[in-house]
């Protein structure tokens, strides 16, 4: 998923963030995984959950996102945003 890069005040900032998103994505998919990359400014979202739902929770968040264009196939099971996403 893609937003334009944002310039975070501190380490904590980016903690704070990641836990919002992880919460927020594990009401619906308690395995999903979240990492941040702020300097590539990449985020990274490994779920079951297809990707319009991973979508709509994080924009409820306030993240502007959309698929990245290296996604992989959704699994038959359910979907991902294709375990790299972008910010």
């Amino acid at each position: 998923m893609s937003t334009p890069p944002a310039t975070l005040p501190d380490a904590s900032a980016d903690l704070s963030r990641l836990s919002a998103i992880n919460a927020a994505l594990r009401r619906h998919d308690p395995d999903a995984e979240v990492a941040l990359d702020p300097e590539a400014g990449q985020m990274r979202v490994l779920t079951v959950l297809p990707p319009e739902q991973v979508m709509r929770v994080l924009a409820a968040l306030g993240e502007e996102v959309a698929p990245a264009g290296d996604t992989a196939p959704a699994p038959a099971a359910g979907g991902t945003c294709g375990g790299g996403c972008r910010q």
